[in-house]
């Protein structure tokens, strides 16, 4: 059997409505989030609490991963991209042309890319299906470390809340099978 991981955003929250770099927050509808069909192998999670949360909503009891957690905003943290282009015009273009930089003092896009893409290899997942809850934001890293594509790449995957990376382990790593910009149950 193979291996697959399925690389989840979390549900939706206040902060993703209103496109706020992160924050603490509950679900928006946690209720609304369906059961995954499939027989479940392995459950993890990042360890914010819509993260965890969203797993537990979908019939899971996640290992929480540290590592799987999401960028480090550091000032940016819970404003949205229009309080951040107001007041930080020049820092916002530096971090969106540049996955190095790191204007809000926070953690840079390519340190994020490379900390999730190391849980993703260097974690034990049995065979069959296994789940992670992210952000929004890990998950499209996990999908650009998934492809070795340079890290600019990010802001060209899209994968909204409760989007899916769908992965399998390769003899040279993972493989690509499915970008969903919103989980379903049936795919």
């Amino acid at each position: 059997m193979a291996v697959r991981l399925a690389v989840m955003a979390h549900a939706p929250t206040p902060s993703t409505g209103r496109a706020a770099f992160g924050g603490e927050e509950e679900l928006v509808r946690p209720k609304a989030v369906k059961q995954i069909m499939e027989r479940v192998a392995c459950w993890v999670s990042a360890p914010e609490p819509a993260c965890v949360e969203t797993a537990s909503q979908l019939g899971g009891d996640p290992q929480i991963l540290s590592e799987l957690r999401g960028c480090d905003f550091g000032s940016w943290t819970g404003r949205t991209l229009s309080e951040v282009r107001a007041a930080d015009p020049i820092g916002l273009a530096e971090w969106l042309d540049d996955p190095t930089a790191a204007p809000h003092g926070g953690e840079s896009l390519l340190q994020l890319i490379g900390r999730v893409g190391s849980v993703i290899d260097d974690y034990a997942w049995p065979e069959g299906l296994s789940v992670a809850v992210v952000s929004p934001l890990a998950a499209r890293a996990v999908a650009v470390h998934a492809l070795s594509v340079p890290a600019e790449s990010i802001f060209r995957v899209d994968v909204g809340p409760l989007g899916r990376v769908l992965l399998s382990r390769a003899t040279v790593g993972w493989r690509l099978q499915a970008l969903d910009r919103r989980f379903s149950s049936a795919s």
